[in-house]
């Protein structure tokens, strides 16, 4: 069977409190907590919750929440236009955590917004190598965009179809699959 798509989807994951996400936010403590719920709730990358942000990653963290934070701005940055910054962001965050799944998944959305695909498959095929990370969905669902930009609608019917398969509640994934149209092979 071949899959084809039916409309062309420009679609990306930008957060925002009342669409699905591919974005993945991380909980910090103190301002880093702040800066995590303005991510949470859908923040569009107010100067006031990135000032949250700057502010947190100004003060002693843990390397954990260090990280963290660094991904939830980048979320802000994404949110208010600016892929550059966020992918700084995700940058520092894997520096200080090369294992950071999120970050890795949010860097590949980010490059995908920019039009580097080949960075962006990288990071996203980095993030998928973590077998068991609640994550992976999200990572499936930025790959299929990115291989839909490729023209490689197998592959992208594919990766939505195990989205699918791990987060059957996800309206998106659904949306993304209405787009395709399965075709017997000639």
């Amino acid at each position: 069977m071949t899959y084809l798509r039916t409309v062309c989807f420009s679609l990306f994951f930008v957060a925002s409190a009342s669409s699905a996400s591919a974005q993945l936010v991380v909980l910090g403590e103190g301002d880093a907590a702040q800066c995590y719920n303005y991510t949470k709730l859908g923040n569009r990358g107010s100067r006031t919750a990135i000032k949250i942000c700057d502010s947190a990653l100004d003060q002693t963290l843990s390397v954990k929440d260090r990280a963290a934070t660094h991904v939830n701005r980048g979320i802000l940055q994404m949110r208010k236009g600016q892929q550059k910054q966020a992918i700084k962001d995700y940058q520092s965050a894997l520096k200080i955590r090369p294992n950071l799944t999120e970050a890795h998944v949010n860097l590949g959305a980010a490059f995908i917004y920019l039009d580097q695909l080949d960075d962006a498959l990288k990071a996203i095929n980095t993030a998928l190598e973590d077998k068991d990370s609640a994550t992976r969905p999200a990572a499936l669902v930025n790959r299929a965009i990115l291989y839909d930009r490729q023209e490689k609608y197998n592959l992208a019917y594919r990766d939505l179809k195990a989205a699918d398969i791990l987060k059957p509640d996800w309206d998106m994934i659904d949306t993304l699959l209405a787009r395709y149209e399965v075709m017997p092979k000639s």
